[in-house]
């Protein structure tokens, strides 16, 4: 399920620059970065596609209100979910002048320097649990687990569930398929049958809790 979640990621080797080696404004790194970030937000997780494409914020690792010299340094900026960024905001609980991002009790995790997996657990139920450092400070301060975003991680759950058991089912069948149609129904086929037949009810009650799910969704 780890695979799942919080994906490795890797920053552009080389960020764009003016003719003079001056960054350009911020903004012009948006897609750059969201590649980088491979469409996800850095805090929460969701992938842009599971929150209808409707737009990711432009986010300031450390905050341009406190360090004005990175406003515009590319190797400052993530992508947040428009939530998450607004419940960061310009928060950053350290002297400014340690360079840490965090001081192993408060702060926030640098998503392209850690494992972020060494931090926070996941549940089969989507929640996020604190496993060190800083990781309860950011599931407070950023409700990581408010109800949407666990509703999105059970979802990609079951959904990983549906393609799992969609293969075995498919792997099955295609063994067997030929034997049935040359009429060798022997033990070994029946027993394979059975085992699709088992796959193929374990992915029909995992859309049923999908579905359960998206009604019980709320607007």
């Amino acid at each position: 399920m780890k695979a799942l979640f919080f994906p490795r990621i890797t920053r552009c080797e080389n960020y764009e620059k003016k003719p003079n080696d001056e960054y350009y404004s911020y903004a012009h790194y948006r897609n750059q970065i969201s590649i980088d970030c491979q469409n996800r937000c850095v805090y929460c997780d969701v992938n842009l596609s599971e929150i209808g494409h409707e737009g990711f914020a432009l986010d300031h690792f450390r905050p341009q209100e406190k360090f004005p010299a990175l406003k515009n340094d590319p190797k400052n900026l993530v992508i947040s979910c428009a939530k998450c960024n607004r419940y960061k905001s310009a928060h950053w609980p350290l002297d400014i002048t340690t360079g840490d991002s965090h001081n192993g009790a408060v702060g926030f995790i640098e998503p392209f320097d850690f494992d972020r997996h060494e931090y926070f657990d996941i549940s089969e139920t989507g929640n996020f649990a604190a496993l060190q450092g800083p990781s309860t400070y950011l599931i407070n301060l950023l409700s990581l687990n408010r109800p949407s975003r666990i509703l999105v991680r059970k979802k990609r759950i079951l959904q990983a569930r549906i393609n799992l058991v969609f293969d075995i089912a498919e792997r099955i069948l295609t063994e067997i398929s030929p034997m049935i149609e040359d009429r060798q129904i022997t033990d070994d086929v029946i027993d394979k049958f059975r085992q699709a037949k088992t796959a193929i009810s374990a992915i029909q009650t995992a859309r049923i809790e999908i579905a359960k799910l998206e009604a019980n969704s709320g607007p």
